[in-house]
C-alpha cells in the first residue's frame, strides 16, 4: 500500500505583492492531507496535440445491452447480503456467451472418477454435443448430482460427448437422466467477459436506494450476483444501461496550459482552463477523489497542450 500526501494553499490578496497584512489578505485557506492510503500510483506528462484525445485510464468491461433492455433486482434467496440483478426483457447484456450442450431431457450422463479428474460422458439417450465448447470454458453441475460433483468448474478437456473437470472430491456416479430441467444441470458458458470481483454500476432507472457500486460475486450470460451490505428493494423490468468495471480509481489530478475537456465514466467530467495563456507556469488544474473506472481528456485548443496528470486507487 502507497500513501500520498496532498497539500493545497490558497491565498487571495488586494495588494500587488503578497503580504500578511489581514486587511489585504482577502482568502487564506490550508489544507494539509498527510498519510492518505493509495494503490497503483500512476502520474505521467505529455503533449497532446490539437483535437487530440488521450484515455488517462479505462477499466469498463462492454456488455451488449441498450436502450430496450430491462433487468429484474432481487434478493438471492437463502441470503440476506447476495443480490440477483437480472435479464429481463430487450436486447440481451450477453454477461458471458452461453454454450450449447446438445443435451435434452432424455440425456443420460455417467462420471468416471480419475485420480482429481472428473469425466462426464453420455450413455445413452440424446449425446452430448460439445462442438462449440472450448477449453477453459465454464460448466455449472446442477443438483441431480452427487453434493460433491454440484458446482463451478473449468473445462480441462473435451470429446464431441464428453469433457474433463478437476474435483478432489467428486465421485464417480451414474447414470443420470438429466429431465426437464437438463439446462441447468449442465450449464456450459464461456471464460471470457464479465469476471466474479469485477464491480457493477446500479444508477439510472433504479431506486436511488440502490444507487452506487457492487462487488460482482457469480456471473451466468443472463445474470450477475452482487453483493450488498446495504438492504436493496426488489425491482422489475427496469430499463438501464449497466455499466461494469475491472479497473477503478479514487483520485484524479490534471494540469493542462491549453483548454482541455474531460470525461469521466463515459459522460462530461467539465473542462480545464490555465489561469494565464501562453505559459506552463500559470496551468489550469482539476481534482477529483471519488469511484471513477474510466477517465480521458481532449485538447480543445489549436495550438500542443502539455499536460501532466496522476492517478490512484
Amino acid at each position: 500500500m502507497s500513501k500520498m500526501n496532498v497539500l493545497v494553499s490558497i491565498s487571495a490578496y488586494s495588494d500587488v505583492n503578497p503580504t500578511n497584512h489581514p486587511s489585504k489578505n482577502i482568502c487564506r485557506w490550508i489544507s494539509d492531507l498527510q498519510g492518505i492510503d493509495i494503490a497503483e500510483p500512476v502520474s505521467s506528462s505529455v503533449a497532446l496535440a490539437a483535437g487530440q484525445t488521450l484515455s488517462l485510464f479505462s477499466g469498463e468491461v462492454v456488455i451488449s445491452d441498450d436502450n430496450t433492455t430491462t433487468y429484474n433486482l432481487s434478493l438471492k434467496s437463502g441470503t440476506s447480503n447476495t443480490y440477483i440483478l437480472q435479464h429481463n426483457s430487450g436486447t440481451a447484456p450477453i454477461f458471458r456467451v452461453a454454450r450449447v450442450s446438445g443435451a435434452d431431457a432424455t440425456t443420460e450422463v455417467t462420471i468416471t472418477k480419475n485420480g482429481p479428474l472428473l469425466t462426464f460422458s453420455s450413455t445413452a439417450g440424446t449425446a452430448l454435443d460439445l462442438t462449440t465448447t472450448l477449453i477453459n470454458d465454464e460448466v455449472r453441475i446442477g443438483s441431480l448430482f452427487n453434493i460433491s460433483n454440484q458446482g463451478k468448474f473449468k473445462v480441462l478437456s473435451k470429446t464431441a460427448t464428453s469433457f474433463t473437470i478437476e474435483n478432489s472430491f467428486g465421485q464417480a456416479e451414474g447414470p443420470i437422466v438429466l429431465g426437464a430441467g437438463f439446462a441447468t444441470q449442465i450449464a456450459i458458458q464461456s471464460a471470457n467477459g464479465v469476471q466474479v470481483g469485477e464491480k457493477v454500476k446500479i444508477a439510472a432507472s433504479f431506486s436511488s436506494v440502490s444507487f452506487g457500486s457492487y462487488e460482482i460475486t457469480d456471473v451466468d450470460s443472463k445474470y450477475l450476483e452482487l453483493y450488498s451490505l446495504k438492504a436493496l428493494p426488489s425491482e422489475t423490468n427496469i430499463f438501464s444501461n449497466l455499466q461494469i468495471f475491472n479497473n477503478s480509481k479514487q483520485f484524479l489530478f490534471i494540469e493542462s496550459d491549453k483548454k482541455v475537456s474531460i470525461e469521466i465514466d463515459g459522460g462530461a467530467g467539465g473542462s480545464i482552463e490555465p489561469f494565464t495563456l501562453g505559459t506552463t507556469l500559470k496551468s489550469g488544474m482539476f481534482l477529483r477523489h471519488s469511484a471513477m473506472y474510466s477517465a480521458s481528456i481532449t485538447n480543445e485548443s489549436s495550438d500542443t497542450a502539455t499536460v501532466y496528470y496522476m492517478s490512484a486507487e
